[in-house]
């Protein structure tokens, strides 16, 4: 009886509309990407926000909201124009109390490659963008009359769409075509069933739900939580707060906080090594100090000593934060250098040539 209760409510979700279309995340141009208030253009103001925009950064590429206040990435965060690529104002208008209002705001770009060597140089864990599926989000509501279901034209959704966000995960909203549809759906989140919405989910390519079922008692909000992942519900979490905004948002932050650890990349292992590289492609007093230049603002680096010289090479004694395989795979692959041999030759454990 279980089993035809739940195959008749997964063909009648196959119906449901795909609303926007098929889910996606937040893409990777997103993901390095700020945008802070401003009063001005000024420079003093452009020098504030962008250490702000950079902090924005941090944790939605961790995942982590108390990332940017660590110690690890206040030197990264205090240098945000050393890394931010281009940045530009946006005016928007909002109301307020009534009355249109001119918003000011910096947009602000950051360098990829760099701010990923950085974090991972500081043993924070960067969440891969590959990595970051969308959540379906499923929300019932009972303020008394009934469950009925919550979507993203409700400003306390809109306030844990933001939040997710913030954190570098994309929610997704289904939509409903009909008020049958929706009560009947509604009954289904309100029961908390996970396995047939979890079926549903592989519409929107994704393996990832949120369920959450949000009922008035008193003057609070309680707020039951179930994160589906790869279609294994994980253990229930709840929230509770007299404002609706806040209790989604605590959904929000718990969801995060549960499906990061999935596709975070390990911090690379600190490890002090010495090794010795040939660069070749040095033709000119430029191109060396193009390699010096190079060196010295890589943050894994240490030092750096030329040995010897050959024809066009030279040959460098490398000081660096970690492995020598591990720092050439970070190599960015438009940047100045490129790796010619990752084999012993000559003395020196890789080579390397200065791109033209």
């Amino acid at each position: 009886m279980r089993y035809a209760r739940l195959l008749s409510l997964f063909f009648f979700l196959l119906c449901l509309p795909l609303g926007n279309g098929l889910a996606q995340a937040q893409s990777p141009n997103a993901l390095y990407t700020g945008e802070v208030p401003v009063s001005d253009q000024s420079d003093e103001q452009r020098a504030v926000a962008l250490k702000s925009a950079l902090a924005q950064v941090v944790v939605k590429l961790t995942g982590d909201r108390a990332a940017a206040s660590s110690e690890a990435v206040a030197k990264l965060v205090e240098s945000a124009e050393r890394y931010v690529q281009q940045y530009t104002y946006r005016q928007s208008v909002e109301t307020v109390d009534g009355q249109p209002l001119l918003r000011l705001s910096l947009v602000a770009s950051f360098d990829r490659s760099a701010i990923d060597r950085v974090l991972r140089d500081r043993g924070l864990k960067v969440w891969t963008p590959a990595a970051r599926a969308p959540v379906v989000a499923w929300l019932a509501i009972d303020d008394g009359k009934g469950p009925r279901l919550l979507d993203n034209t409700d400003p306390a959704a809109r306030a844990m769409q933001q939040m997710a966000e913030q954190r570098g995960v994309t929610l997704v909203w289904p939509r409903l075509d009909s008020p049958d549809q929706a009560q009947t759906t509604a009954q289904i989140v309100w029961e908390g069933d996970s396995m047939t919405l979890a079926a549903d989910a592989v519409r929107y390519q994704t393996d990832t739900v949120l369920i959450g079922q949000l009922r008035r008692v008193g003057s609070d909000w309680i707020a039951r939580w179930t994160l589906v992942l790869g279609g294994q519900a994980q253990p229930v979490w709840e929230s509770r707060d007299p404002d609706l905004a806040a209790a989604l948002v605590a959904g929000a932050d718990g969801a995060v906080d549960k499906t990061r650890g999935r596709g975070a990349s390990q911090a690379e292992e600190r490890r002090i090594t010495t090794a010795r590289v040939w660069v070749g492609g040095l033709k000119s007093a430029q191109d060396y100090a193009r390699l010096f230049e190079t060196l010295s603002g890589n943050e894994l680096v240490r030092e750096y000593q030329p040995e010897q010289a050959r024809g066009d090479s030279v040959m460098l004694k490398l000081t660096l934060n970690l492995a020598l395989d591990r720092w050439m795979a970070y190599l960015p692959p438009d940047g100045a250098l490129s790796v010619v041999g990752a084999t012993a030759s000559d003395g020196a454990e890789a080579s390397l040539a200065l791109n033209p």
